[in-house]
């Protein structure tokens, strides 16, 4: 006949609570590197990035896509091909940094832009093949505030 005083336990035991504060943990944005390319050192295509890497990768995204590329995300990109074969002037500049603007502001998180910049990076090769060149100063909302350029050749 088994002890009264034996009890036997079923299931799992409860979890203790953690008792560190949670303004001890940093806590940081992981996301998929950009271009996809292998990794040598771990094998693979895809890539874990955080802080500047990612902002940047994120930034190239949006810019080099055209509006309609994404699919579910018809509205995700910046459709600056279509002033490679404008006259470069403040007008078509002004637009372009509208277009942006405005992509920024609705698919970037955790940055922003301080300058936006335009030029016109007209090349003189055999294709003779007229190129815009976007230089983005942008600064990440984290606890060091980094702040960075991103240049982007469109051509």
């Amino acid at each position: 006949m088994a002890n009264s005083t034996e009890s036997t336990l079923f299931g799992l035991t409860p979890a203790r609570f953690n008792t560190q504060s949670s303004q001890s943990k940093k806590s940081e944005v992981y996301g998929l590197g950009y271009p996809l390319h292998k990794n040598k050192t771990e094998g693979g295509y895809f890539t874990k990035v955080t802080g500047k890497e990612l902002i940047i990768g994120a930034i190239k995204q949006l810019v080099y896509t055209e509006k309609g590329e994404r699919v579910m995300l018809p509205d995700f990109g910046c459709s600056l091909k279509r002033f490679l074969f404008e006259p470069l002037d403040e007008t078509v500049f002004s637009a372009i940094k509208r277009e942006i603007v405005e992509a920024f502001s609705k698919y970037i998180v955790g940055a922003r832009i301080l300058s936006l910049n335009v030029f016109s990076g007209k090349s003189n090769g055999p294709s003779e093949s007229n190129s815009l060149l976007v230089v983005l100063t942008v600064q990440i909302a984290t606890e060091d505030l980094l702040i960075f350029d991103v240049p982007i050749l469109i051509s």
